[in-house]
């Protein structure tokens, strides 16, 4: 998987699929920079590190609705595009969709198959029926009812804000567990592409919104549910200090022993 630059715009190469950054709004974050200081009142309007102080304080991040990233996808699946457009607060859909348009192969899952040529064999024939349909002259509309969901789409463009991307694409499709294998990827894409661009920015969005974040929730609800007492945690602790002889942080071993997640599916 690679990131391609041709005239300053961006690709990201997958396995069978490529996504291009067709516009990154505040590549330098000068404007963020610009809203922090507005938002919190201050003068040095150019002070870029503010906005991330923002996400790590726990301020209102409003000030990150108001950039954009664009995104134009190739070959990639209708499952996926189907996880994207849930996002209520993308700011953009465009898609030829299989109304006008039709597709003319398909991929097959990435999550994990117990007979890959079966699986490959019954969506292959589901595309055929799906092609049947067009080749007895059925309108795209009307054969796209026997379409795989496999079936790769035709290019379409979403564009999301980085407030967006930062608690909700980013986080439930590639930060916590249980995202379906094709949108791990495609997710997983995206964000190679905007953290080449400023890597500060989204380190600091994983940080505080990503699994560590996710992993620190999990340590609160095990310690409450499980009503962990001062005496029984520092037994704990002792006796992993003596079995292991490792000096790891207090956040190191409450995420070791409390914060470890599985997905919900």
């Amino acid at each position: 998987m690679t990131i391609i630059e041709n005239n300053g715009v961006k690709t990201y190469q997958g396995d069978t699929f490529s996504i291009t950054m067709t516009r990154y709004s505040d590549p330098e974050r000068l404007n963020l920079a610009r809203n922090a200081a507005r938002y919190l009142g201050k003068k040095d309007i150019e002070n870029t590190r503010r906005p991330l102080g923002i996400v790590r304080q726990g301020h209102v991040p409003e000030i990150f609705r108001g950039e954009i990233v664009e995104f134009e996808f190739n070959d990639v699946s209708k499952e996926v595009y189907d996880h994207l457009v849930t996002y209520t607060t993308r700011n953009m859909r465009v898609a030829g969709g299989n109304r006008a348009l039709t597709s003319d192969d398909f991929t097959l899952p990435s999550d994990k198959l117990k007979d890959e040529g079966m699986v490959d064999l019954k969506v292959a024939e589901s595309m055929e029926n799906y092609k049947e349909l067009l080749s007895l002259g059925e309108t795209p509309q009307v054969a796209r009812a026997a379409m795989p969901i496999a079936a790769k789409l035709n290019t379409f463009v979403f564009q999301f804000n980085f407030l967006t991307l930062g608690q909700a694409v980013f986080k439930q499709r590639i930060w916590e567990k249980g995202a379906q294998g094709n949108t791990v990827k495609v997710v997983q894409g995206m964000w190679e592409l905007v953290h080449s661009v400023d890597p500060d920015l989204w380190n600091t969005f994983y940080e505080w919104f990503g699994t560590p974040a996710t992993e620190w929730t999990e340590v609160r609800r095990k310690i409450k549910k499980k009503n962990v007492m001062l005496g029984d945690f520092i037994q704990l602790a002792d006796k992993y200090a003596i079995d292991t002889h490792e000096q790891v942080t207090l956040e190191e071993f409450l995420n070791l022993v409390y914060g470890q997640t599985k997905s919900m599916w």
